[in-house]
């Protein structure tokens, strides 16, 4: 089950990167620099929980409010690279 679950994180990531690079009618740079702003979004809102203390749970006041807060984080990271995707997709 637990490798199904990473299957599944990882698509949710890999794949709008993927389809990001395989855009025709953009320039390879400006592909290539999305679909790693796409890919790396989620090590960030994943660092900021590894980063702070609090989020870390290494500090004990208002445990149930980091928690939240982490887990919120979290689930920003698996929907972060879709929302980038569809910003960068976005007709002006």
């Amino acid at each position: 089950m637990r490798v199904v679950l990473i299957l599944i994180a990882f698509g949710m990531i890999a794949v709008p990167a993927l389809l990001m690079l395989a855009r025709e009618e953009l320039p390879r740079g400006r592909r290539i620099g999305r679909a790693l702003a796409i890919f790396l979004a989620p090590a960030v809102a994943l660092g900021f929980i590894h980063g702070v203390p609090e989020l870390d749970g290494r500090a004990l006041n208002n445990p149930n409010a980091w928690t939240m807060l982490r887990l919120v984080l979290t689930a920003l990271a698996l929907i972060l690279p879709w929302c980038l995707f569809v910003w960068f997709n976005a007709r002006r």
